[in-house]
């Protein structure tokens, strides 16, 4: 059944959801230890983010690395290829910032909103790369469930914090 390096990344995607809902869980059920809990949200957040934003430079770089019969790519294909690698550091600024936020200015409801927007962003341009054929489509299908599972967690904490039931 794992044989198939799909099924590994679906198995590995659901390995890296468990800290996000299980930090989601304890600041939602343990007041005590949410503060806690909402520093190692954010800081496997903006890990992941990074994360998120590399696997763009693979898909830039994998063409570049092995051209076709070692002719030149073509001028919208270079294009869209530098278009990859600016795009995949995005999410890694973004993840730094919403962790410089949260541990030198004890912003953790800025973090989080941060990393909303870095997640949110990222799918969103995913999206649109899937439909210019530089996403493949079963990484975005495995994406677009992941982003949500993220996006819901870090929602629902950023709403605990913001109604004053947490502190961050």
């Amino acid at each position: 059944m794992f044989r198939q390096p799909f099924m590994m990344a679906v198995l590995l995607t659901g390995a890296g959801m468990v800290p996000f809902l299980l930090l989601g869980l304890v600041v939602l059920l343990h007041p005590l230890q949410a503060p806690i809990a909402v520093q190692l949200l954010i800081s496997y957040g903006a890990v992941v983010l990074s994360f998120v934003g590399a696997v763009h430079w693979g898909f830039a770089l994998r063409d570049t690395a092995h051209p076709v019969a070692g002719e030149p790519l073509p001028p919208a294909v270079l294009g869209a290829e530098r278009q990859l690698l600016i795009f995949g550091v995005v999410p890694a600024l973004i993840g730094w910032v919403a962790l410089a936020v949260a541990l030198h200015f004890a912003a953790p409801a800025l973090a989080l909103f941060l990393l909303l927007v870095g997640f949110f962003l990222t799918i969103v341009v995913e999206t649109i790369g899937r439909g210019r054929n530089v996403v493949a489509g079963n990484y975005l299908a495995l994406r677009w469930g992941a982003s949500i599972i993220v996006l819901i967690v870090l929602l629902v904490v950023l709403f605990t914090i913001l109604s004053g039931m947490r502190v961050g």
